[in-house]
């Protein structure tokens, strides 16, 4: 099974807003491959073979969260293929909005992006989420930093081993293998145990990886294609990783296998 582990299907109002950000700030123009609205781009994610995706939300201010975590699970709750998460802002009350998406909506995971909602991993108004999720496990997708453009520091991963360091059995997603410092994301996920990273492009830039720099990794990193904000398309994403020629299992590992273990079907 091909899994998805970082995609943003999520409402039109939301994911065009999202894209004029991207158009106007980032790149200059819209480079993305597939539509901003979620039923298009879940057929084009399909299409491209993919079997099941995770769906992130993130914030970027508080008081948003619940409503958009109540979206995804109205939404996609009953989706075969869309697994939803949840997302939190530190600012909000981030016990009570937790308790509400993994108790009552039955969420099954969550995202975190610190350059968009202006903090750091390590923030102790997340220690709420940080201990929740060491007691249930549910991963938690972290997109590191706090540049507009979304490029994580070594600074900043350090900022995530503090936090794994901290909540040992957190399970610990870092987004686009902490672009463009891989190589610290990289060490971490050697240095830890419950650190993943998923292979995601970051717009338009692969993750520059070859086989030799993941040995031994390859059931803690993740297979991601950011669609349908993605300047990369799926299948040169799937291709970067068949080249590598891994073994057969772990090359299923990474295309599906250590998501499923993270969030079972």
């Amino acid at each position: 099974m091909i899994v998805d582990a970082h995609t943003h299907l999520l409402p039109e109002r939301l994911n065009a807003a999202i894209r004029r950000f991207f158009a106007e700030r980032i790149t200059g123009a819209d480079v993305m491959l597939y539509p901003w609205e979620p039923i298009a781009a879940r057929e084009r994610v399909l299409a491209a073979g993919i079997e099941r995706c995770w769906n992130l939300p993130y914030v970027r201010q508080a008081g948003a969260a619940s409503k958009l975590n109540r979206w995804m699970a109205e939404t996609y709750a009953a989706d075969p293929v869309v697994v939803p998460g949840a997302t939190v802002h530190p600012d909000d009350d981030v016990q009570a909005v937790l308790d509400e998406a993994l108790d009552e909506l039955g969420l099954r995971l969550l995202k975190l992006h610190c350059s968009v909602g202006g903090h750091q991993p390590d923030d102790p108004r997340l220690d709420p989420l940080w201990a929740r999720v060491s007691r249930g496990g549910q991963p938690v997708v972290l997109h590191a930093g706090s540049a507009m453009h979304g490029v994580t520091t070594p600074t900043e991963i350090e900022a995530v081993g503090r936090v794994a360091r901290r909540w040992p059995d957190a399970r610990i997603v870092v987004a686009h293998c902490g672009a463009p410092s891989i190589e610290a994301t990289l060490a971490l996920l050697r240095q830890t145990r419950s650190v993943y990273a998923d292979l995601t492009p970051r717009i338009q830039d692969p993750a520059p990886l070859d086989r030799a720099q993941i040995a031994g990794l390859e059931h803690r990193l993740l297979f991601g294609t950011d669609a349908p904000n993605a300047g990369v398309a799926i299948e040169d994403s799937l291709a970067q990783i068949r080249a590598w020629r891994l073994d057969p299992s772990e090359e299923a590992a990474i295309l599906g296998g250590n998501a499923e273990r993270l969030v079972p079907s």
